[in-house]
């Protein structure tokens, strides 16, 4: 038994190993450790900012820009062209965050890449609309 790991000097003793045992250890990770930053959650103009760098997320950001240029293009239609109440509160609604997501994106420059998204979707939405008008679908 000379060669037996267990019966060897350096290794712990069974009074170590029940002391080890009695202390609680959980199956979650220690939150207050982090092996570095760069594991951190990106901000949303970090996330958005991603899109419009890799070229690979383009597509996404034309499907964005189209799907919320389709919704801004109804709103638009709607309050002019019917004069429907509700989409002209919706419309205002809508401009009031936009001007404030602006005037944030002016003061911190965090919300950068946040403002230039909404911003292209409110060019795509009056082309759409725009578009909609020329094409008579407006008026059908």
């Amino acid at each position: 038994m000379a060669d037996d790991p267990a019966s060897d000097g350096e290794y712990e003793s069974p009074e170590k190993s029940t002391e080890a045992q009695d202390e609680p250890t959980s199956p979650l990770p220690d939150h207050d450790f982090r092996d570095d930053e760069d594991d951190a959650f990106p901000t949303i103009d970090e996330f958005i900012g991603t899109f419009f760098q890799e070229p690979s997320l383009l597509p996404i950001v034309i499907a964005i820009l189209l799907s919320g240029g389709a919704f801004g293009a109804a709103m638009l239609i709607l309050t002019v062209l019917d004069r429907n109440p509700f989409a002209a509160a919706a419309l205002i609604l809508i401009t009031g965050m936009t001007v404030d997501i602006c005037w944030q994106a002016r003061k911190k420059q965090s919300f950068r890449n946040v403002a230039r998204l909404i911003g292209l979707v409110w060019a795509v939405s009056v082309a759409l609309a725009i578009l909609a008008l020329w094409s008579g679908i407006a008026f059908g």
